[in-house]
């Protein structure tokens, strides 16, 4: 920030805080303009904007720093992890930031396991980790999208992140042509023993012939006996415990890093 922005900056905390009815003393706003004269001016009208007209307490480094990550495109952790989470299905959209991102690779294999409330706790303790440090370090958050190949979904995608100011106009009109085609099995299917062909995969005649053989396959299998299905929940659960405790003790290695 130049010394004109910083005088800038120093008086809207002044005026902010009078607006609150807290003085504020020249030392104590000089203070807080050095800790936030890292962000850009405009983002910065804008939280102290919001701050004098949401904000009912005393004026906080706290109070302005929730409204900057709005403001640069950071969402809560609750908010984040309904986004991350929608990245478990391969056919939706995901805009999300580089923080989510690195939040969901710790909560996704607890996730994959059937564990979504261990999941969302692996993934809020690792984005507010993450998000700590991003602003130690005074770094923006960077949004990526990751385009999914139901092309249904994905314009309304990228259309809420755009309203939600995460990307910009143009940035949404270039993700909304990139098209992927589907794949070959249903994957939703799948996951309950059925094998279907997705619709417009256009199959040629051997991956007919392959999804026939594997739908065969499948029906011809002995269904599990009740002891068999028993043994199978215990070791999936074992699983679980086993998966959430590496979880936990990355994320401990990591705090202490």
């Amino acid at each position: 920030m130049t010394e004109q922005e910083m005088q800038w900056l120093v008086k809207q905390l002044i005026g902010t805080a009078e607006v609150l009815g807290q003085a504020l003393s020249p030392a104590a706003a000089a203070l807080m303009a050095e800790d936030l004269s890292s962000f850009p001016q405009l983002v910065l009208a804008r939280a102290l904007s919001r701050v004098r007209n949401e904000h009912a307490g005393r004026l906080t480094p706290k109070a302005i720093l929730d409204r900057i990550d709005e403001a640069v495109g950071r969402p809560a952790a609750n908010e984040a992890w309904a986004i991350a989470s929608t990245a478990l299905d391969e056919r939706a959209t995901v805009v999300w930031t580089n923080e989510m991102a690195a939040a969901w690779s710790l909560a996704r294999p607890v996730a994959e396991a059937g564990d979504m409330v261990g999941a969302r706790m692996a993934f809020i303790t690792a984005y507010e980790r993450v998000v700590r440090g991003a602003r130690e370090a005074k770094a923006m958050p960077t949004v990526t999208v990751s385009i999914g190949w139901d092309a249904e979904g994905r314009n309304p995608a990228i259309e809420k992140a755009l309203q939600l100011g995460y990307i910009t106009p143009e940035r949404a009109a270039q993700e909304m042509t990139i098209t992927l085609p589907p794949p070959v099995f249903n994957p939703v299917a799948l996951l309950t023993g059925r094998v279907e062909e997705t619709p417009g995969a256009g199959l040629t005649p051997e991956l007919r012939a392959r999804l026939k053989s594997l739908r065969d396959d499948l029906a011809n299998r002995p269904s599990r006996t009740g002891a068999a299905e028993r043994l199978e929940r215990i070791k999936q659960a074992r699983y679980k415990r086993e998966l959430n405790q590496r979880v936990q003790q990355r994320l401990a290695e990591e705090g202490k890093a």
